[in-house]
């Protein structure tokens, strides 16, 4: 729970107000996740082979780093997140750890998105950057906290059957469309429609036609009024304003650019060349890599994407093909991963250390994980004797006469 906290106290405007330095902060960020990783790995157990590889193949980028010592650290931060709640080590303090964290976390998101519709209602002020931000650092956490609380919020509505958790779905929206982030909002249609055609296709159907439908009247809406003045202060206004134009080109070539100058192990992990990254005063690289798919390929290199794409496709191959039954744990599992799924490609966090996207990400594939084992627990289980279909009689067995 301390590791959460931590990490979505980092996403507040807290440590501004606070005048901590940012040092300290991820201080106690590596303390927690050091705390969380020693008790994993102190309670021995099996670890996965192909993640292990993963870690393995992420350290790679260190080899043509253009400041070593800020990509070590990196990778050592990320090493800790996936030893800590990620897929890695397998045992009981392990499992229970990622279990408590990931109730922890979808308890919390659900919550800020309920603070955040109240804070968009009475129109309380936003202390961070960007558009809708509440109390948030920028808006752009704030859009997918929102659309992830959203998708949650969908789902115990359609098991539990509580409008109370459909109009939090419904009016969760709200702070979604003012944050102004175009792929959470796209990421959030995209979950709730998965979740509506597993359990009601028809209505999936016709609301996945009904985003399509506005996702083309707002991209023409948009274009017209770029040419005009736009309507900052309507509810999409802010996603309005951004339209079509402010794209992620420049940001998707220059990581395309970096994997071709160093195509097996990469550049190393936070490194950057090119458009979205910035070099800061003490000389640290600060990178916008504009999409997690392609951070993992500029900065890990061939050698760790094939290392990932194939630790990943085995762990998803195990976590369809598992016995668990499909209720409402899992279509919590299914919507979320839905949803970092899609805003991966436009937002660049799976190697973000100290991003919460980027530990929420790592937490979801640890449970995603614990979820495939399903059938090996389900076979180690001890078989118990079926019940005899009749009782038996009570008292002396009857004697038979015979002629």
């Amino acid at each position: 729970m301390s590791i959460v906290l931590i990490y979505f106290i980092r996403g507040t405007v807290l440590p501004w107000y606070l005048h901590l330095p940012a040092t300290v902060w991820m201080l106690i960020n590596v303390l927690a996740l050091v705390l969380g990783t020693g008790l994993a790995i102190a309670s021995a157990g099996k670890w996965r082979l192909s993640w292990t590889i993963v870690l393995l193949a992420f350290a790679g980028g260190l080899i043509q780093a253009e400041q070593f010592n800020s990509a070590a650290l990196h990778w050592v931060g990320l090493a800790l997140v996936i030893l800590a709640v990620g897929p890695v080590i397998l045992n009981p303090v392990a499992l229970e750890i990622r279990s408590a964290a990931w109730r922890f976390t979808i308890s919390g998101l659900v919550s800020l998105t309920a603070i955040f519709v109240v804070w968009y209602i009475l129109h309380l002020p936003n202390f961070g950057a960007g558009y809708f931000t509440a109390f948030m650092n920028q808006c752009m956490l704030a859009g997918p906290i929102a659309g992830m609380g959203v998708a949650i919020a969908s789902a115990r509505a359609l098991h539990g059957r509580s409008w109370r958790w459909g109009l939090l779905a419904i009016l969760g929206l709200a702070p979604l469309l003012a944050s102004g982030s175009r792929v959470a909002t796209l990421a959030t249609g995209a979950a709730v429609c998965f979740l509506l055609l597993r359990r009601r296709p028809i209505v999936g159907l016709s609301v996945a036609l009904l985003c399509l439908f506005v996702g083309y009247r707002f991209v023409n809406q948009a274009d017209n009024e770029q040419a005009g003045d736009p309507t900052g202060d309507s509810l999409t206004g802010a996603l309005s304003s951004k339209g079509t134009q402010n794209s992620r080109t420049e940001l998707w070539q220059s990581r395309i650019d970096e994997f071709k100058s160093s195509p097996l192990f990469g550049i190393g992990v936070a490194m950057g060349t090119g458009s979205g990254s910035a070099v800061e005063e003490g000389g640290v690289i600060r990178v916008e890599p504009g999409s997690s798919y392609l951070a993992i390929l500029s900065m890990t290199g061939g050698m760790g994407a094939i290392a990932f794409c194939s630790a990943l496709g085995l762990l998803l191959f195990g976590y369809v093909s598992s016995q668990r039954q499909a209720g409402l744990d899992r279509d919590i599992l299914n919507v979320v991963g839905v949803f970092l799924g899609v805003h991966g490609v436009a937002e660049g966090w799976i190697l973000g250390f100290g991003s919460p996207l980027c530990f929420l990400f790592w937490l979801w594939l640890g449970n995603v994980g614990d979820a495939a084992l399903q059938p090996a627990r389900a076979i180690a289980k001890r078989r118990l004797p079926a019940p005899p279909r009749f009782a038996r009689p009570i008292g002396p067995a009857p004697t038979i006469s015979t002629f």
